[in-house]
């Protein structure tokens, strides 16, 4: 969602209250190999300006659900996520946690993909992932002849 800051500084005192559902898939790309796809993403919170510093704070609830690859299978894992997180939009970068505000514009969308990247697990297994799962076994027979210390040499001499 895009709001510009001259609408966020009028709605502060308002309704500073905002709740909506993105579709975020425009933002799944061959670089992400295990996310296959992302349900619509449900997002609500709320928002301050800190007029002193020219910021503005966005408290965020994000929840939804994405597909990944298994692990081992590769067959396809509904992963629900749900988190919060706080967004700070600035026109001057004080530090790493201050997102720059290009123009007079914040969209909230690319920011939200990128926590829900943070907060996706590393690898999904799926429940029967190894039902079907066997490593080969090999033991060796008592006929066998053992392996021989490459060291034996030396200390016989």
């Amino acid at each position: 969602m895009k709001w510009s800051t001259n609408e966020l500084r009028k709605l502060v005192h308002i309704d500073n209250q905002f709740q909506y559902t993105a579709d975020m898939k425009a933002f799944i790309d061959d670089k992400y190999i295990d996310l296959v796809d992302i349900s619509l993403v449900a997002i609500k919170g709320n928002f301050q300006v800190v007029e002193d510093l020219d910021q503005y704070v966005f408290g965020v609830e994000v929840e939804c659900t994405l597909t990944m690859l298994c692990a081992i299978t590769l067959n396809e894992v509904e992963v629900p996520l749900h988190f919060t997180t706080d967004l700070v939009f600035g026109h001057k970068l004080v530090d790493d946690n201050l997102h720059e505000i290009c123009g007079s514009t914040i969209d909230l969308d690319p920011y939200i993909f990128a926590n829900i990247l943070i907060e996706m697990p590393m690898k999904v297994v799926s429940e029967h992932a190894y039902d079907d799962y066997s490593e080969p076994i090999i033991t060796l027979e008592d006929t066998e002849e053992k392996a021989k210390n490459p060291f034996e040499k030396l200390k016989k001499e």
